[in-house]
């Protein structure tokens, strides 16, 4: 449990090293106006319950959960977590995934999620995607979001929420 936790710890230090609280994602191309950019946010509209959290496993290979699913029912519409450039739209095994390109390594993978959007659309922070779907695990009562840095996934509530420790320093008298 230690191991696992220090692990965790470490990984979330990593992470906002790389990404400031506030940070803007960079376009995913040199087309783009980069003055537009806007901080990350949930997929869904407000603060989704989160019903499975990040759990990183050991190994690449082995078992653990990617991402987190959010609370959402069919039809519940699906929002552009930050802006970036669609590179997949799909069916995976048996269920449709919207994947988003942000750029400085930085991917989101969205499931289930239907769109009439196509692979090459500029999206922008808070733009309507799609709407939840069936399929997998999260069928008719919730959202998989996953994110990637450089190909390895990292927790995607890391870029929304605070977590990191509270410091307290000294009075100055």
């Amino acid at each position: 449990m230690k191991k696992k936790y220090l692990l965790l710890l470490i990984q979330t230090l990593l992470v906002l090293s790389l990404v400031p609280l506030g940070a803007k994602a960079q376009p995913a191309d040199s087309l783009a106006q980069p003055t537009a950019a806007a901080v990350w946010r949930w997929p869904l509209a407000g603060e989704p319950k989160i019903l499975n959290a990040f759990d990183k496993p050991a190994e690449k290979w082995s078992a653990g959960h990617r991402g987190v699913d959010l609370a959402a029912v069919e039809g519940t519409q699906v929002i552009a977590p930050n802006r970036g450039r669609i590179t997949f739209l799909g069916v995976v095994v048996d269920r449709p995934v919207l994947v988003i390109d942000h750029g400085y390594g930085f991917k989101t993978s969205l499931e289930p999620v239907t769109s009439e959007l196509s692979v090459g659309s500029w999206v922008e922070s808070g733009a309507k995607l799609g709407t939840v779907a069936k399929g997998a695990h999260c069928s008719g009562r919730c959202i998989h979001w996953g994110v990637r840095l450089d190909g390895e996934y990292i927790d995607p509530a890391l870029l929304i929420e605070d977590l990191r420790p509270s410091i307290l320093l000294p009075l100055n008298d």
